[in-house]
């Protein structure tokens, strides 16, 4: 799969990537900025109608897994990404504690979440939950797992088959409607561009970059929709909900990655 990437942003410190999955042009961010940070989700809360819930999709990951003689070590995460509408940001995150990274203060994401309006959507998302406010001090104040959320919008759907088993690929077949060609590797992606090892942070590969947007994108539309099965209307109707997306392939950003 041939990808592409823009320059380094040294104005705003984050690297834009354009993310195509199928016609719909996914606009993805990655920075260790705070200020960049803000600055994103202070121009995403400004985009949506007043008094409307704010879907969020979120995911989380870290990149080892140690085991220990009690089980499986309690890791922090390494970033976390979040989607709204066609608009994704990728941010690595420290561990509280952390001074050498500290600069990468996660406050904005805290005053974020703690918006009454925010609602972040995603698979497991409680223990998304209660990592990040363990291990990097970011309560999610209003968070909605993805397969519960099936489970009460897809209720007939529900009676015939385990929603509870199903993986984030086939909920979005579910739930969307649509068939999602997205090829997942059959081996473990390799995180980082050996390149980038001497810079400031590291950077994601560009493989890793795709399949991070992808996912927290499909967590964002799968959200949506199920919002508004349950409640009976959109949320937030300024968000993207366009759901016919198919093939996955990322080109050159042509727009601003804060023109929401």
């Amino acid at each position: 799969m041939i990808t592409e990437v823009e320059t380094y942003d040294f104005t705003d410190r984050h690297y834009p990537y354009t993310v195509y999955a199928d016609d719909q042009r996914i606009l993805c961010i990655n920075t260790t900025s705070p200020r960049t940070l803000s600055k994103w989700l202070t121009n995403l809360l400004k985009s949506t109608p007043k008094n409307t819930p704010v879907i969020v999709g979120v995911t989380a990951e870290h990149q080892f897994t140690e085991y220990t003689k009690h089980g499986v070590k309690d890791h922090s995460y390494d970033f976390i990404s979040l989607c709204v509408g066609s608009h994704c940001l990728l941010y690595p995150l420290p561990e509280q504690g952390d001074w050498y990274n500290a600069k990468q203060n996660p406050r904005p994401l805290c005053d974020f979440f703690a918006n009454p309006r925010v609602i972040a959507v995603g698979m497991e998302i409680e223990k998304v939950k209660a990592k990040l406010e363990k291990h990097h001090g970011i309560e999610l104040k209003k968070a909605l797992d993805l397969r519960a959320m099936a489970v009460e919008g897809l209720k007939e759907v529900g009676e015939k088959v385990d929603l509870w088993r199903y993986d984030l690929d086939k909920l979005a077949t579910t739930v969307l409607g649509k068939h999602f060609d997205v090829v997942r590797p059959e081996k473990k992606l390799e995180w980082y561009d050996e390149e980038t090892w001497w810079y400031l942070y590291k950077v994601y590969t560009d493989e890793k970059t795709m399949f991070i947007t992808i996912d927290t994108y499909l967590c964002y539309l799968i959200g949506l929709e199920l919002h508004g099965m349950i409640h009976g209307h959109e949320a937030g109707k300024s968000q993207d909900s366009c759901k016919s997306k198919k093939k996955v392939n990322k080109k050159k950003n042509s727009c601003g990655a804060f023109d929401f």
